[in-house]
């Protein structure tokens, strides 16, 4: 479905089929709705802000302007972790979601593994707030702790996780302008990651050495071209025995995977 089409669905409260049926109530109110939404789309505000929802994982979420709309890529990053609880041994696991925002990958981790806990942190408790509706959202609120957080400052220190996850800001802060207006409506905090887009990953990955248990995961999503110094940034550390590089459904290398010496 194209965004005309969603928007023509959402504003019309009906689905694809009965759209081109012309099975629908076309009111004033539902008129008014489309010509605004038409308008707001034209100046670049993604469809997702205008509906205030979006799909994930198979899941309905909530979106507004405060958050990043969740990308398909970050499903492959969901997808790794699933097969990881699949394993023997490691199907309840203690999971940090740094920088949570929507709780995308919080709540479809929790979804689709009822034995996980989560502690999911943000900066910004405007954006823990659509997290948190979220995670009601979907049943999973018992399973979940949010916290804010600027990274791991508002994490006790004595908390070991089994795997961390993040999805950082990872796009350069030299190519920002280039960027589509409608990403540019997103965030910026949640998109621009300093210097070659690698701020975050610096601050993540030595303090995610010593915040996880021996034999732990670290899983990050990455930017293109990034691969490398991410590797090289884990390989510093000298406290990760295994790393792989996971590519996403265009071939880019989207997931970086790590997991602590025993």
């Amino acid at each position: 479905m194209d965004s005309l089409e969603q928007l023509a669905c959402w504003a019309f409260e009906c689905d694809r089929t009965q759209l081109y049926l012309g099975d629908y109530e076309a009111d004033e109110e539902n008129m008014k709705m489309f010509h605004e939404a038409l308008d707001s789309y034209a100046r670049g505000v993604p469809v997702q802000y205008i509906t205030g929802e979006t799909e994930f994982m198979g899941l309905e979420l909530q979106v507004n302007p405060s958050v990043l709309i969740p990308r398909p890529e970050t499903e492959v990053l969901v997808e790794r972790v699933l097969q990881l609880m699949g394993k023997e041994g490691f199907a309840s696991p203690y999971i940090l979601d740094l920088g949570t925002g929507s709780g995308a990958i919080a709540v479809s981790l929790t979804k689709h593994n009822p034995l996980c806990r989560i502690v999911a942190s943000d900066i910004s408790e405007e954006v823990l707030e659509v997290a948190r509706a979220n995670a009601a959202l979907n049943g999973v609120t018992d399973r979940i702790r949010f916290i804010l957080s600027d990274l791991f400052n508002g994490i006790d220190e004595n908390e070991k996780f089994d795997l961390i996850i993040s999805n950082p800001p990872y796009i350069p802060a030299d190519h920002y302008d280039a960027l589509p207006l409608e990403v540019k409506n997103e965030p910026r905090v949640a998109l621009d990651g300093g210097e070659k887009g690698l701020e975050f990953y610096r601050k993540i990955i030595p303090e995610s050495a010593r915040r996880l248990k021996e034999g732990g995961h670290l899983v990050l999503e990455m930017g293109f071209g990034q691969s490398e110094a991410i590797k090289g940034l884990a390989d510093d550390t000298g406290s990760f025995v295994q790393t792989e590089i996971i590519k996403d459904h265009n071939g880019i290398n989207r997931v970086f995977f790590a997991r602590k010496r025993k």
